[in-house]
C-alpha cells in the first residue's frame, strides 16, 4: 500500500524530496526521489543508508540531472521499519513491491554490496522488470565447473581503507545523513536477532553450510536469460576479478569499470569516492535510456 508522505522541506531544499512506503507485511520502509524521466533504483549496502550511499557521495545528484531517481532504506536501515525477523530475506520482494506500488514497468535497478545481492535476487524473480542492472561493490559468484579458473585478483593495500573505515564508525548519528549512518542501529539489530551462541567448531560448520548454500544458488542461476545491459563498479582492491569473471564469460552487453587503488568503502564513500566513478555510471545509464 502507497503512503507517501508529505515530502519534508529540508531535504527538498537539499534536491531530494522524502517519502514513504508500506510493504506487504506491514513493514514501513523510506525512500527518496529526484528528478525526472526514466526511472533508475538504487539499493544501498549493509549498515547505510539511501542518502549516504547514493546522494551525500554525488551519485544521485548527477543521475537526477537526466532520469528519475528513487534510492530506499532497505529494511531496518536508516529511517526504514525493521519488519518482522522473518522478513529480512524479503528485500528483493520489497524492490518489486515499490516498482509495482509506484507503477514502474521497468527501471535501471543497481545496488552496492548488500544491494548487488538484492539487486542479483531481483535477476532470479524477476528479470523482465530490468532495463539495466548495475552491480556496484558486488558482483556475481562463479560456477563450481568455473570457480578455480578464476585469475587470482590483485594483491596491495587500499591506503584510504582505514580512513574510509573509521569515517563509517564515526558517521553522525542523524539517521538517514551518511553511508553508515546507522552502523550501530545495524549492529544491534543483529544483535538482539536471537540467535544463540555458537561454538567456534558451530560457527565454521555454519559458515561452511552457507557457502555450500551460497554455491548451489549460484550453479542454480542461468544468466543466459539476461539480454539486457550489466555494469559492475568495483574498487581495485575489492576482488573485481573475482567478482566479475561469470559477467564476462556469460552476459552478452557487459561493462566493467575498476576504480585503481580503492576498496570497498573508500569507492564510494563521500569524499573518496573518485569522479570516474559518477561520471562513468551517469554514462552507463543516459547511453541505455533508449532502452526503456
Amino acid at each position: 500500500m502507497a503512503d507517501d508522505a508529505t515530502p519534508n522541506g529540508a531535504s527538498k531544499a537539499k534536491g531530494y524530496t522524502d517519502h514513504y512506503f508500506t510493504v506487504s507485511d506491514g513493514t514501513k520502509l523510506h525512500f527518496i526521489e529526484a528528478g525526472e524521466g526514466v526511472p533508475v533504483i538504487l539499493i544501498h549496502g549493509a549498515g547505510g543508508s539511501a542518502i549516504g550511499n547514493w546522494w551525500a557521495n554525488g551519485i544521485g545528484p548527477r543521475l537526477a540531472e537526466t532520469n528519475k531517481l528513487y534510492a530506499l532504506d532497505m529494511r531496518g536501515h536508516a529511517l526504514s521499519e525493521k519488519g518482522p525477523p522473518e522478513g529480512r530475506g524479503n528485500m528483493a520482494k520489497d524492490v518489486i513491491e515499490f516498482m509495482d506500488q509506484k507503477d514502474i514497468k521497468k527501471a535501471h535497478i543497481g545496488g552496492y554490496s548488500m544491494g548487488g545481492g538484492v539487486t542479483l535476487g531481483m535477476l532470479g524473480l524477476a528479470p523482465e522488470r530490468f532495463i539495466t542492472a548495475s552491480f556496484q561493490g558486488s558482483g556475481v559468484g562463479e560456477t563450481s565447473e568455473f570457480r578455480e579458473t578464476v585469475p587470482k585478483d590483485k594483491d596491495g593495500v587500499d591506503v584510504e581503507g582505514q580512513q574510509a573505515s573509521a569515517n563509517y564508525r564515526a558517521a553522525r548519528v542523524e539517521r538517514g545523513e551518511e553511508v553508515g549512518n546507522n552502523a550501530a542501529d545495524f549492529a544491534r539489530m543483529q544483535a538482539a536477532s536471537g540467535a544463540p551462541q555458537q561454538s567456534e567448531e558451530e560457527r565454521k560448520a555454519a559458515q561452511a553450510e552457507m557457502a555450500r548454500r551460497r554455491q548451489a544458488q549460484m550453479d542454480a542461476l542461468d544468466l543466459s536469460k539476461i539480454k539486457f545491459p550489466v555494469m559492475a563498479i568495483n574498487g581495485e582492491f575489492d576482488r573485481p576479478i573475482g567478482k566479475t569473471h561469470r559477467l564476462w564469460r556469460e552476459l552478452d552487453d557487459f561493462t566493467n569499470l575498476v576504480l585503481p587503488g580503492k576498496g570497498h568503502l573508500s569507492a564510494v564513500m563521500a569524499g573518496f569516492i573518485p569522479q570516474a566513478y559518477i561520471d562513468r555510471y551517469a554514462d552507463f545509464i543516459t547511453a541505455n535510456n533508449r532502452l526503456a
